[in-house]
């Protein structure tokens, strides 16, 4: 397929390969929501910050994520310094990245463990997410507490949501920089799904991370995809109606597979 505008005019769809990157990808996501929420000024914005900050905390208390993430580093560190020993590599453009994977590294060694002081013991925080559980629980008379400080002044909101973002500022730093480096080292390859179905067998000795499915906006379809660092296999459907079954495309799709590893 030959690629036309920009990513502005494709619909990218990921793929994990590992659960390492899964919980990544989850972070992002959580992070992203994050910051929606926390730049709006009404009080909705401001529940969708908490909740998404909530949510981080719950995946942070059931993995260790600050070593896994320190680990991913530490691999990709080692595999751009022995591309650095290429003679064809130019040194000038990779060193910036080296000195910010070591620097964000070296601060995750010297991190803390366990959740950020400033949410730990956080009572207020902990009552919303006792609540957050049950259906509609963080309604107004579940938690007067909490909607008076809704109510009140949105800078004030913002503030403290930005304090308290703060503890978990170096996993998103370093969530960010892994997927952005990931990404980056993509290389676009043009693929047709034959019938809406593609399957591929993935070079065992090469450690994949993620798969990126890109395409067009205007083809109203999405991909279904399932495999392993091995072997991968995407079916692209659409929705003849919504609310009726997904179907598989009968015709060809074109597509762009971008296969990420460092």
């Amino acid at each position: 397929m030959e690629e036309t505008g920009t990513e502005a005019d494709l619909t990218i769809y990921e793929y994990p390969l590992n659960e390492r990157m899964r919980t990544f990808l989850r972070l992002e996501f959580l992070f992203d929501r994050f910051r929606f929420g926390a730049a709006g000024e009404s009080a909705w914005h401001t529940r969708a910050a908490v909740d998404a900050l909530l949510d981080v905390m719950g995946l942070l208390n059931r993995s260790d994520v600050r070593s896994e993430l320190q680990k991913e580093l530490e691999r990709i560190l080692n595999s751009l310094e022995k591309l650095q020993a290429r003679p064809e590599v130019d040194d000038r453009l990779l060193e910036p990245v080296l000195a910010e994977c070591r620097a964000i590294a070296q601060r995750l060694r010297e991190a803390p463990t366990g959740m950020p002081a400033v949410v730990r013991n956080n009572e207020f925080l902990t009552g919303i997410e006792q609540r957050a559980g049950v259906l509609g629980g963080t309604c107004a008379f579940d938690l007067p507490g909490y909607h008076l400080w809704l109510e009140g002044p949105a800078n004030e909101r913002q503030a403290l949501l930005a304090e308290w973002h703060g503890g978990f500022t170096l996993i998103d730093e370093g969530t960010a920089l892994v997927l952005r480096l990931l990404r980056e080292s993509a290389d676009p390859v043009s693929e047709t799904a034959s019938g809406g179905s593609f399957q591929a067998t993935l070079d065992r000795a090469t450690p994949y991370q993620m798969l990126r499915v890109l395409l067009p906006r205007a083809r109203q379809c999405y991909p279904e995809i399932s495999g392993s660092r091995h072997f991968c296999n995407i079916r692209f459907m659409e929705q003849p109606e919504q609310g009726e079954r997904p179907q598989q495309v009968s015709d060809n799709v074109p597509f762009t597979l971008e296969r990420c590893v460092i």
